[in-house]
């Protein structure tokens, strides 16, 4: 029989493969490792246009889900829009193509912005 100490270890080995990291638990660490996207950076990996997200949107919203939220601009949660798209578009094989396409875009989306003076 597999002590608790060891089924810890083994569930840790299978979400490293699975590249899952803990969180610290920082809403600024979350975003700052893909946590949020911006519509164009959500219509990247889902290989379509801006419009297309905002009719995601929509038709979440019409199925008492919620992929974003929104101030000045939409935030869309990296995982919600993920599971949108395994979901209602294209199913397993679209997701792993999406999250193909955020390990490839991320590195340069995340890349500090040099700030300008008033800022």
């Amino acid at each position: 029989m597999l002590n608790l100490k060891r089924i810890i270890e083994l569930l840790l080995q299978v979400l490293a493969e699975l590249d899952w990291t803990p969180s610290s638990g920082d809403v600024i660490d979350e975003i700052a490792n893909g946590g949020l996207l911006t519509v164009a950076q959500s219509a990247t990996i889902g290989e379509n246009s801006d419009e297309t997200i905002y009719r995601w949107i929509e038709d979440a919203a019409s199925k008492g889900l919620t992929l974003g939220w929104r101030s000045a601009t939409w935030l869309i949660g990296t995982a919600r829009v993920l599971d949108y798209v395994e979901k209602h578009q294209g199913g397993l094989p679209a997701r792993v193509k999406a999250e193909n396409l955020l390990k490839r875009y991320w590195p340069i989306w995340s890349q500090p912005r040099k700030l300008r003076r008033g800022e």
